[in-house]
């Protein structure tokens, strides 16, 4: 399984610190998919890409209601 510390997953969605902490809390990442290893935090890629698709699934579903 491949992993993913904060600087990368920022890095490759270009999103700034604060951003990506505003994602993690309001859409309810899971901690315990998180491994902490010294001082970083490594998110796997698979639970990446489902968080990611939650969120896009909500908004999707958001707009949608806002249109009808």
């Amino acid at each position: 399984m491949k992993y993913l510390d904060t600087y990368q997953f920022r890095l490759i969605l270009d999103l700034k610190k604060f951003e990506l902490q505003h994602l993690m809390n309001t859409f309810q990442f899971p901690e315990e998919e998180v491994i902490k290893v010294q001082n970083k935090k490594l998110y796997s890629l698979n639970v990446l890409r489902a968080f990611i698709e939650k969120i896009i699934s909500k908004n999707e579903r958001q707009n949608k209601s806002t249109f009808n």
